[in-house]
């Protein structure tokens, strides 16, 4: 059954008795698989991932003209480019990466075209690193560009690569039965190869000739180590085990044999082992592949993986202390990891959580049981969460210093990034053309900008750490310090989190006396699936509203906060920072207690018990909690309601308008669909009445137009009121964007400045210095995919102001009746106008309460489309103010 090549000191088997010998757990192959574990590792250096030189850079399939332009010059610009690109996601800094990938593949692109073999694995490397970033419609269009590229080489290797890196995208997708069928397809190509006698096929353009050097016969054990990991995430232990194991065969009977592969493959086996209930075997195989890790790149981010994986088997057999020591040592590697860096995912942390859990109701010391719970926390603060950008920290910073040099810096370093993610939205369109529709001249200028952009920031961010030394810790460089979170807090306050994961996620509870994490049973589908259905009861159809369900309303809540109930029971104001599906969810919805009855008047609805409040994020809300409105803007009000959308001037039919034009402006004949607005001319002047304002500037009709927000006035007012229309991407720009629609213009517009919708981005770089900003609108609150909206948990719209200058936003999740809006609105301004210390989350939830109240408008589809962003201690009435 087994033959022993004595060379190599090597036990190599015949697939279907491994197969056999696997499923039947036998002991002798166990013990078998343990002595290639112990053999030496060979000494090569590490060469997966090794790029190309420029000498090696050669156009392969390119035209004469192509070949007759390429300098030397641009050649090593490439080769350069790639190699930083390496270096960057060597540290697991996948955005820098990026850049560099982009810098290095437009040069291709224009020197050579689609039509060469080198373009393809510089797309196929960009594919991967965006992937890493969970960009995964930006990876899978740049795969389906190198598609045809690939499918032209006469190599074999070049298939066998990308049916490899198409499993890879697939499983960091989490659609593992894809994942596995490219992976099988993958390992099926790299054998055909090792049986063939066509020695051409080991010199694909994705190897110098260092890798060529190394031989299929690693590629083929790397691919079946990848097919074994996929089998993990499918709960198919054995099968995996059995792959595993003829990878590692595979490899010991190689001629040259990188470390770094045999680590990669060891820690595979062990997680096998693990999973199949063999600590001690796992046990063995991940120190092994942690010592040769160690011995070639010492305790750097490779090492986090195999840590955290080590930290996976010992709390499957519920070694917690163990486990606990693994995950330490993973995370404090990663924290020295670039900011920005996909070190580690919430995933990830699952298990270390679960560990941690376990451990700490063992623990007698409630210091030592806070310590736990901070080391978790502290984890949970790096974990990668897609989307998380800095921009929404940086816009709470313009309120931390009464400053004028300090706040032209923030508001510059802020315009730089709102370009640079304008840019890079550019370019993921671009990039994904095929040739004859991309243009390769945009994208090198749209490179060669987002460089200058790139060169201001990392400037302006210099000045900043050497002149204000307190930058990074307003910033969100620094982690938030837990002990600075529970002093911002009162007594009766809260600040939950979630981090969420694709099958379980964790809720963190913060009060001023300590730290409550708590497991939750619902991964990001099973929550986007709740949340949905919760709000088919806040929906119209048929012209009358939808039945709200109580039931799954308390069941949501039990989901997340259940194990903290008894914690509420001393809120009065509970801080929520929601990401994901929740981001979609109004808290003040959820009910507290299972309900006796269909009345909604008798639920026991959160919001009876606490306002509640969003917090843009943790950085932000220290930032608000931690800083004063040093001084009051000069002027009280500005109102912006009932555009006119309907213009005298003529129009092409809307069957003739263009599906797009190129200057991204909005298609007049569009707002013909808009509904006129007239009450809520009504809503506005109801709430200058209630705070007794008598120097509010008001623009309706033809006069709520853009340029109102193009002033330098627009940052002089203390509350700024919009009552409007907000429209989804492609309502009535091609945008992929949310807006509000303004006034329709008078003529036809020649730039986004004056076409009467005022969208995300645009929004995004106004400059306002309002203390509370009202989207009274449809959908405000709703999620959206476009590139502004990169905040942790502020979605749509109401981010956009919020990095303009907001200080606290009200915003509604769906559109409500005018009638509803108006009492509600009067409502809330009015117990503000009564007593002006009131907090606006307070004011809120009183006019929620009192609309509850009363059977006609019990419904939470008339109350609860309204929330507040901030950090809730906010008022209307700042100190030095004018109203």
């Amino acid at each position: 059954m087994f033959r022993l090549d004595s060379s190599e000191g090597a036990i190599v088997s015949i697939v279907s008795v491994v197969d056999h010998l696997l499923q039947t757990f036998s002991n002798m192959f166990l013990s078998l698989i343990l002595l290639l574990a112990a053999a030496p590792a060979a000494a090569d250096p590490l060469v997966s991932g090794a790029r190309p030189s420029s000498a090696e850079i050669k156009s392969e399939g390119s035209t004469p003209e192509a070949d007759s332009t390429e300098s030397t010059s641009e050649l090593i610009s490439i080769e350069t480019d790639w190699n930083a690109a390496r270096e960057a996601s060597e540290k697991l800094d996948f955005s820098a990466a990026q850049e560099r990938l982009e810098a290095a593949l437009a040069v291709q692109s224009r020197l050579f075209g689609d039509s060469d073999f080198t373009t393809a694995a510089l797309l196929l490397d960009l594919a991967m690193v965006l992937a890493y970033q969970e960009d995964f419609e930006g990876a899978d269009a740049i795969v389906r560009r190198a598609g045809p590229i690939i499918d032209r080489s006469p190599r074999p290797t070049d298939r066998a690569r990308f049916a490899g890196y198409q499993a890879t995208i697939a499983m960091l997708q989490g659609d593992y039965s894809v994942a596995n069928r490219f992976a099988q397809d993958a390992s099926s190509r790299w054998r055909e190869i090792i049986g063939s006698d066509d020695q051409q096929a080991l010199l694909s353009l994705f190897q110098t000739e260092e890798e060529a050097r190394v031989g299929v016969q690693p590629e083929l054990a790397l691919s079946l180590a990848r097919e074994a990991a996929i089998l993990l995430r499918m709960d198919d232990p054995v099968t995996a085990y059995a792959k595993a194991g003829e990878a590692l065969f595979e490899f010991n009977s190689a001629a040259q044999k990188p470390p770094i592969w045999r680590s990669e493959i060891l820690a595979i086996l062990g997680e096998a082992s693990s999973a199949l209930g063999r600590l001690s075997a796992a046990d063995t195989f991940f120190k092994k592949a942690i010592d040769i890790r160690r011995s070639v790149q010492g305790d750097g981010p490779g090492m986090i993986r195999l840590l955290l994986a080590q930290g996976r088997a010992y709390q499957r057999e519920a070694m917690n202390v163990n486990s606990i020591i693994a995950f330490r040592r993973a995370v404090e590697i990663a924290k020295n990891m670039p900011p920005g860096s996909v070190a580690l995912r919430v995933d990830d942390l699952v298990p270390f959580a679960s560990a941690v859990l376990d451990e700490e109701q063992f623990l007698e010391s409630e210091e030592d049981r806070l310590g736990l719970m901070t080391e978790l926390y502290d984890a949970f603060q790096i974990a990668f969460v897609p989307g998380r950008d800095d921009v929404i920290n940086l816009a709470s910073m313009q309120f931390v210093d009464d400053d004028p040099v300090l706040a032209d810096l923030i508001d510059s370093l802020k315009q730089s990034l709102l370009l640079q993610a304008e840019i890079n939205g550019k370019l993921g369109v671009e990039r994904a053309k095929v040739t004859g529709d991309r243009d390769d001249r945009l994208i090198e200028f749209l490179l060669s900008q987002l460089q200058i952009q790139s060169d201001k920031v990392s400037g302006i961010r210099d000045i900043l750490n050497q002149e204000y030394p307190d930058y990074q810790r307003f910033d969100g460089s620094e982690l938030p310090d837990l002990n600075v979170v529970r002093g911002a807090l009162a007594p009766d306050e809260a600040l939950a989190s979630f981090l969420i994961g694709q099958d379980s996620s964790f809720l963190q509870l913060i009060t001023r006396d300590r730290v409550h994490i708590a497991p939750i049973e619902a991964g990001n589908d099973k929550l986007d699936q709740m949340v949905r259905e919760l709000r088919q009861g806040l929906e119209i159809e048929g012209g009358s509203v939808n039945e709200f369900n109580l039931d799954e309303s308390h069941f949501l809540y039990q989901t997340l906060f259940g194990a903290v109930a008894d914690e509420f029971n001393k809120l009065g104001r509970l801080i929520v920072i929601p990401n994901g599906p929740l981001s979609d969810l109004p808290f003040g919805t959820l009910v507290t207690r299972l309900p006796l009855s269909a009345d909604y008047t008798e639920a026991s609805w959160l919001v009876n018990r606490m306002s509640v409040t969003h917090a843009p994020s943790l950085v932000s809300f220290i930032n608000l909690r931690s800083t004063r409105t040093v001084r009051a803007p000069p002027r009280s009000f500005l109102g912006v309601a009932n555009p006119k959308f309907v213009s005298d001037i003529q129009t092409l039919p809307t069957s003739e308008d263009p599906i797009c034009n190129p200057e991204g402006l909005a298609i007049l004949s569009r707002f013909d669909s808009l509904e006129e607005l007239p009450d809520t001319i009504d809503e506005v002047n109801s709430v200058i009445a209630s705070l007794g304002i008598e120097d509010a500037d008001v623009f309706s009709d033809r006069a709520a137009k853009e340029e109102v927000f193009r002033t330098d006035a627009l940052n002089q007012y203390n509350i700024i009121y919009v009552a409007t229309h907000a429209v989804m991407p492609g309502e009535v720009a091609c945008q992929r964007e949310p807006g509000i629609a303004l006034a329709r213009p008078g003529e036809m517009a020649l730039s986004r400045t004056e076409d009467g919708f005022l969208d995300a981005s645009e929004i995004a770089a106004l400059r306002i210095s309002a203390n509370l900003v009202v989207l009274s609108a449809c959908n405000t609150a709703t999620s959206s995919d476009a590139a502004v909206q990169k905040g942790e948990s502020l979605s749509g719209l109401a981010e956009s102001f919020f990095i303009a200058g907001a200080r606290s936003m009200l915003v509604t999740h769906w559109q409500v009746p005018s009638v509803a809006t108006a009492t509600l609105m009067k409502n809330l301004f009015g117990n503000i106008g009564d007593e002006r210390g009131l907090s606006t989350d307070q004011a809120l939830q009183r006019a929620q309460v009192e609309a509850i109240s009363n059977e006609e408008t019990a419904h939470p589809f008339f109350w609860g489309a309204f929330s507040f962003v901030g950090s809730g201690a906010e008022t209307v009435f700042s100190s030095g103010s004018r109203l």
